[in-house]
């Protein structure tokens, strides 16, 4: 019978564990400060250590639990208006990418990563959006059918959610929940697609139980740094990453 150690390192070796697991605490500090961000980075920092068949799936459980720390943190202050109608459209956004996700190569799947951190490293800091059920629905569709391609849409949903001028506690609690209801979807369909989380389920566990100390790390240190010096800091090491993986994706 294969021991607990052994089952552990199936799939990674000791020093990328330890690795994986820094960077889940750092990035899921990154995410309870300023809301997003995080998820993107422990994105980037996975691909150079994760093949590409197993990316985006592996990506989304490891969020999974980090978003729900955060909603724990901040489920007194979410918009379920908002992201009952947002999962809602999520579920179609899901259904119709998986119709695609299957028939594209692997380092295509990387190619697009690296691009789509680039776009969210820079996006505008809020894009306008009226919180009408049909455009949150529309939203939820889109941005779920896009994370089963470039797995983490963070960027993205803090700038939709910005332009609704929630309170800082709601606008995290709710970006939280639409995370997690995207990661789930995610993992659904890329289950459905042949990925087993079990084989992965040691080394998520791991980064989830850091992410959580990065979570409640973060909770602690909210409103007592500079959030704008920290933002830009967060863009620059986005691009520089980003710019790493486009380059060893398009690399023959």
């Amino acid at each position: 019978m294969e021991t607990l150690s052994s089952f552990f390192l199936a799939q990674v070796d000791a020093s990328t564990l330890i690795t994986l697991m820094l960077t889940s605490v750092f990035t899921s500090l990154v995410s309870a400060l300023v809301g997003f961000g995080g998820g993107v980075l422990l994105l980037t920092v996975m691909a150079t250590l994760i093949s590409p068949a197993d990316l985006i799936a592996v990506h989304g459980l490891v969020q999974m639990g980090s978003n729900a720390s955060r909603i724990c943190a901040y489920r007194r202050d979410l918009s379920l208006s908002f992201t009952r109608i947002f999962l809602i459209g999520g579920l179609a956004g899901a259904m119709a990418a998986a119709l695609v996700v299957s028939q594209l190569p692997p380092s295509l799947l990387l190619t697009s990563v690296a691009i789509f951190v680039l776009i969210s490293a820079w996006l505008p800091t809020g894009i306008p959006i009226r919180e009408t059920p049909r455009q949150i629905f529309c939203t939820g569709a889109g941005l779920t059918f896009l994370s089963l391609f470039v797995g983490a849409t963070g960027p993205m949903m803090a700038s939709v959610l910005r332009g609704l001028n929630y309170a800082k506690a709601t606008f995290v609690g709710t970006m939280a929940v639409c995370l997690l209801g995207q990661n789930l979807l995610k993992t659904a369909v890329f289950g459905s697609l042949g990925f087993n989380p079990l084989q992965w389920m040691p080394v998520v566990l791991a980064m989830i139980l850091a992410g959580i100390t990065g979570t409640w790390i973060g909770s602690r240190l909210l409103g007592r740094l500079n959030e704008a010096r920290f933002g830009l800091v967060l863009k620059w090491t986005m691009t520089l990453i980003a710019l790493k993986l486009l380059w060893q994706s398009l690399m023959p």
